[in-house]
């Protein structure tokens, strides 16, 4: 009885891609929900050299949370099974055995995109709560830049904001992304007097 017991509680991570034409279908399967869930998955993509497109958080009735994710590989590679296994251990070292975000980027020699500022004057941040929704809406407009979304998830996750769908849409050498936010906290919109300022400067001190 113990051992099943154990067994029940064993972390699970399962990792899975389905090819598309240009694209990636990348799922990923935790055993529990997790604040920065996103923010680990970028670290790794951005390590191998892969872009999320979208994102899609679901939570089903036994408490495993699967992610969807349309990632596509700067350089038109193909995901091969050796990859898929290397990402998936590199996934289960950051969900379950405690190595930080910071410690992995260092140790693959790419944490120089924790200090980066990216300097696009003409990106555009837009935070607002409608009436309809339960969730804060955030659209970012900027030049396309590899690893951006691991930045913006990065401030996400230390500012307490889950991320419940995310898509970046592309067109003349810029990226729209847009997100639904929660805080982690409350499971509610932001406050848009004290969080919307806190993340804006956020957001803005590296863009």
């Amino acid at each position: 009885m113990a051992e099943t017991m154990q067994e029940i509680k064993k972390p699970i991570l399962h990792v899975s891609c389905v090819p598309r034409k240009d694209t990636t279908l990348l799922k990923i399967s935790l055993s529990q929900d997790d604040l920065g869930i996103l923010y680990r998955v970028t670290s790794v993509l951005y390590n191998h050299g892969w872009d999320i497109l979208e994102a899609v958080a679901e939570t089903a009735s036994d408490g495993h949370v699967q992610d969807l994710f349309v990632i596509r590989s700067w350089d038109g590679g193909e995901m091969t099974e050796e990859l898929l296994s290397q990402i998936r251990t590199d996934l289960y070292s950051l969900f379950y055995e405690g190595k930080t975000v910071a410690m992995y980027l260092r140790e693959n020699a790419k944490e120089e995109v924790l200090v980066r500022k990216v300097g696009d004057t003409e990106a555009t941040l837009k935070l607002y709560n409608p009436i309809s929704s339960d969730f804060t809406v955030m659209d970012l407009r900027m030049k396309d830049t590899p690893g951006i979304l691991f930045q913006i998830t990065e401030s996400l996750f230390h500012l307490g904001i889950d991320i419940i769908s995310f898509t970046a849409n592309s067109f003349d050498g810029k990226i729209r992304d847009s997100f639904l936010l929660r805080t982690s906290l409350t499971g509610e919109k932001l406050d848009e007097k004290l969080m919307f300022p806190m993340l804006r400067a956020k957001l803005e001190y590296f863009l």
